[in-house]
């Protein structure tokens, strides 16, 4: 039942996938995308390129989703071969005459004329790689090498005299298939129509990749390594212990809430005898306690600036109609909450001279014209960007401004 369970919640919906450049040098380029299954309809969530290191690829893709790997250039070696009988691991003797198999990590690509591109990689370099991803939280499923994985892609791709350039990936097309590849220093920075997919070339390999993880019935082009096949179960294993976790978990609450109900009706009675017994004494400390809060509060908004209104709503005002119609605005906090100072001191403190505001923009253009036109008000001493991120699915960017003000009116 375990393994019907398992085949049954099998198919993806979201596949992160990382190609990695290695140049001669050791420096390392990064490709990576997002492809998610809406409907029957593969799109692309997000995309993008990292030049400083593996460890920045969790602000890039979630850990939650399962990432699938192609590797080029450094440390990878691709030969063509002419197959002699059945046996296709006799053809790495071919790329290796005297090193043992066992030390390497192969990928078999048939060509035509019954030859095969056999491509190599240490198998050290392979752990290595997984292992460093692994740490970051993340599912491999599978890797390949060069850019032989866009094979099935290739009736989508436009391409002319029977050549194809994808980033740094040169491909000669024979009959539907690779029949020469290369890896080339110069990067090709066009954008190709796959299916009415806008895609840069140099994306074109990891969206291969995750491409024929998200649709069924596509030989994949990966290399023959058993612990991809163990990372794969894994990754099932995992995803039946949240199903099956999830489902105790809403058994035993639905268990908690018939208990709770049962408890709280036999409890009622008692708990209202108690409450009429007691509520007149309530009733006098609770008037004094709350004449205690009333008076602190009272003290701390004074001390906060807050019992300053027409200051206050003056700043908000002259704020809100200086706001370009490109920008909206999803909070504007006066004397924002400083919650590092609070916790060192063990007690709540506000920045009682600081306007926080938060929103979303299109272009960063309009954000630095608002900027210097707020700057240019004498109760502001000094604007500061917080946060800026820009989300490439929806088009928007969002900001976070701390504008320091002198208290003064104009």
């Amino acid at each position: 039942m375990l393994e019907q369970l398992k085949n049954s919640i099998s198919d993806i919906q979201s596949v992160g996938s990382i190609e990695l450049q290695v140049d001669a040098n050791g420096t390392t380029t990064i490709h990576w995308l997002i492809l998610s299954k809406r409907k029957q309809v593969l799109v692309i969530e997000k995309s993008g390129t990292l030049t400083d290191g593996i460890d920045k690829l969790t602000t890039c893709i979630p850990a939650s989703i399962p990432v699938v790997l192609s590797l080029s250039g450094k440390g990878v070696l691709h030969k063509k071969v002419q197959q002699q009988g059945d046996n296709k691991e006799k053809l790495f003797d071919y790329v290796f005459p005297n090193a043992r198999i066992s030390e390497y990590v192969v990928q078999y690509q048939l060509c035509s004329n019954n030859s095969f591109y056999v491509s190599v990689v240490r198998k050290d370099q392979v752990e290595r790689l997984v292992n460093e991803l692994s740490e970051q939280g993340y599912s491999v499923l599978s890797l390949s090498l060069g850019a032989f994985a866009i094979g099935p892609l290739l009736k989508a791709v436009p391409f002319s005299d029977n050549s194809l350039q994808a980033g740094r990936h040169q491909l000669s097309i024979d009959a539907g298939i690779p029949s020469e590849y290369s890896f080339t220093q110069t990067e090709d920075l066009s954008v190709l129509d796959i299916a009415g997919e806008q895609l840069p070339s140099m994306l074109l390999v990891p969206y291969a990749m995750a491409f024929q993880y998200m649709v069924k019935g596509i030989e994949k082009m990966e290399v023959v390594y058993p612990l991809f096949q163990q990372l794969q179960e894994t990754y099932k294993e995992k995803r039946v212990f949240k199903t099956l976790s999830v489902g105790g978990l809403v058994f035993f609450f639905s268990v908690l809430v018939i208990n709770t109900i049962a408890y709280s009706l036999l409890a009622e009675k008692n708990n209202r005898l108690s409450s009429e017994y007691g509520s007149a004494q309530n009733i006098t400390v609770s008037n004094k306690k709350g004449r205690e809060e009333f008076d602190r509060k009272e003290s701390f908004l004074s001390q906060a600036g807050w019992l300053s209104p027409a200051a206050i709503s003056y700043y908000t005002d002259r704020i809100a109609s200086s706001l370009p119609d490109d920008i909206q605005l999803t909070s504007l906090s006066v004397y924002p909450f400083n919650e590092q100072k609070s916790r060192k001191d063990k007690k709540e403190i506000f920045e009682s001279n600081s306007i926080v505001v938060k929103g979303t923009s299109s272009k960063p253009t309009d954000i630095n014209r608002w900027t210097k036109e707020l700057n240019s008000y004498t109760w502001v001493t000094q604007i500061k960007v917080q946060d800026y991120s820009f989300d490439h699915k929806t088009n928007t960017g969002s900001f976070s401004l701390h504008i320091s003000i002198s208290n003064e009116l104009e």
